[in-house]
């Protein structure tokens, strides 16, 4: 799956979150899920990885631009027409 393509929800996700949710309101001890809800959440999980990744390494390229762009300073002197 190219980064272009990375969907922008994670559904899985989410209906766990409210899984858990519902479970600390009722004081359950346990969850359970299927082998498919872990399937789609062990997708959901790499997606979100992938996607972090991205984002760290376009991070660190902005930094980098931004330090060479205040540490680099350029200063001509051209004598000001004195002869």
């Amino acid at each position: 799956m190219s980064q272009n393509n990375i969907p922008t929800t994670l559904p899985g996700v989410e209906k766990l979150l409210n899984r858990i949710a519902v479970a600390e309101r009722s004081q359950q001890k346990e969850i359970r899920i299927s082998i498919q809800e872990a399937r789609e959440l062990t997708l959901e999980l790499s997606i979100m990885t992938a996607r972090l990744a991205k984002t760290v390494q376009e991070v660190h390229q902005m930094l980098g631009e931004i330090r060479d762009n205040t540490t680099n300073i350029n200063v001509r002197f051209d004598g000001g027409g004195f002869n």
